[in-house]
């Protein structure tokens, strides 16, 4: 039996588009032309669900734009998957000293609040939880009030579940395996003592903060605005801002860079981790601070007991280097431990971000990894690497001449790079642009003869690589 398709299933990419800003409006998630299949599956899915042609439901969706579906359609396109302590540094700074620190500043039985912004499946503010007993101790000496929000109902009904198995429990010691859950069958089961720090609520980062999000001490918003465009990111920074307390600390994911976007906050490196704080109004008043607070303080807070670190130096371009050289090595993983431990400020962070980004695709998470080079270039158009590695996701999907367009973008910038010649070589023989692919794989030959053959590109012998373009140049020219 084969199925016919009518004009009413075919999608053109305006209307894709056209439901890209919608849910880009909605809740901030922007799916670029990389995530274009999986947004437009996800049209087919409620489509289909509904009964609808692809083609009327685009239509009706941006005519009425019901919440409801919006919702639906948005909760299709979240990326869930988390485990417990997965910034491992944050949480380490969190128990080592921000809530010892907070417990010192504030009065006695002020409650100690907490907002896990984008809490997906509930590792994060599980995890915020059982740092807080351990570092306050059991029971603890004033209340903790961890409140923990997600855009997906279906991701906080498994939060409220509070039962995990396999990797998602990876980063969790035997002991605090047995001492904050029990065993469910063959999965973990989280214990009442951890489940009543955290209260679950359903709530769209886009939409007017309520009473609840006020006076935070500190907030968790991990890898959720690298997947917002520059304009939505500095509106929540700014959102964030009025409602934190002063001297409250903001954790985002480390791809989450707010240099050059929002600099209200400031930068701090605490017990080895690097985060955002929201300086006093005293502080911010000392010669050479040129912006005020948004609102007084509403707890009035002591001075901290420990001075403060001298600022780390932004990162440089030494450490860009050596990243570079781990990723050419195929150490990914060494890599991004590197990336990780740099301050998230100055004018090479987009290439760290990049480089990142490229050990996230070496890694196979191609969504954040190109949300992160999209990220790159929102800071500085002419990072070299992003342009790259958008170029080689495009041609991963088959779509080679968005992929050509991004290369010849990246050559421009590095016209000495073997690889991206290459790349470009690859590219245009997938397209049948046989002679630019004869080009480009000759200008590759000629850029790795001036490398030894058993250096390492992208973890490959540049001898290897240089005999693979030898071997196309031969079967293109019919030799």
């Amino acid at each position: 039996m084969t199925t016919t398709v009518t004009s009413r299933d075919i999608l053109a990419p305006q209307q894709i588009a056209a439901l890209r800003d919608l849910v880009a409006d909605y809740c901030g998630v922007y799916l670029d032309d990389t995530r274009a299949a999986a947004l437009e599956a996800a049209i087919r899915r409620r489509a289909g669900l509904l009964g609808q042609p692809p083609q009327r439901y685009v239509t009706e969706l941006r005519v009425r734009q019901p919440p409801e579906e919006l919702q639906r359609l948005s909760e299709l396109l979240l990326n869930h998957e988390t485990q417990f302590f997965r910034n491992r540094p944050h949480m380490h700074a969190l128990q080592a000293a921000i809530l010892p620190e907070l417990h010192r500043r504030l009065p006695p039985g002020q409650p100690l609040r907490i907002w896990s912004a984008g809490c997906s499946t509930g590792e994060e503010p599980y995890s915020i939880a059982i740092s807080a007993l351990e570092a306050l101790g059991d029971p603890l000496p004033r209340p903790v009030e961890i409140w923990a929000t997600d855009l997906s109902e279906a991701a906080l009904a498994r939060a409220r579940a509070g039962v995990y198995r396999g990797r998602t429990l990876s980063n969790l010691s035997p002991q605090q395996q047995t001492r904050f859950f029990e065993r469910a069958g063959d999965a973990l089961s989280v214990r009442p003592a951890v489940r009543q720090l955290v209260r679950f609520e359903q709530f769209n980062l886009l939409d007017p903060f309520p009473p609840q999000a006020q006076a935070m001490h500190v907030v968790f918003c991990q890898n959720v605005t690298i997947y917002f465009q520059v304009r939505t990111c500095r509106a929540l920074m700014e959102q964030f801002y009025r409602t934190m307390d002063e001297g409250g600390a903001l954790f985002l994911g480390f791809s989450e860079i707010l240099w050059n976007i929002f600099d209200r906050f400031r930068w701090r490196e605490v017990a080895g981790a690097y985060l955002y704080i929201k300086e006093s109004e005293a502080r911010r008043s000392l010669p050479g601070s040129t912006v005020a607070p948004s609102r007084p303080p509403t707890t009035p807070l002591r001075p901290p007991r420990r001075p403060e670190p001298a600022p780390t130096p932004p990162v440089s371009a030494e450490l860009v280097a050596r990243g570079r050289a781990l990723l050419d090595a195929g150490q990914s993983e060494t890599a991004l431990e590197l990336f990780y431990a740099s301050p998230p400020t100055g004018a090479q962070a987009p290439q760290v971000l990049a480089l990142a980004a490229r050990a996230h695709a070496d890694r196979g998470d191609l969504d954040l990894a190109a949300a992160e080079a999209r990220r790159a270039l929102e800071l500085n158009p002419r990072t070299t690497e992003a342009h790259l590695l958008i170029g080689l996701i495009y041609a991963q999907q088959g779509q080679y001449s968005a992929a050509i367009s991004q290369l010849e973008r990246a050559r421009e910038l590095d016209s000495s790079s073997p690889v991206i010649a290459f790349h470009l070589a690859e590219c245009y023989r997938q397209a049948g642009r046989t002679e630019r692919a004869l080009h480009e794989y000759r200008s590759t030959i000629r850029k790795l003869a001036q490398l030894p053959p058993d250096h390492l590109i992208d973890g490959v012998a540049s001898g290897w690589l240089s005999e693979t373009c030898r071997r196309y140049e031969a079967l293109l020219s019919g030799q």
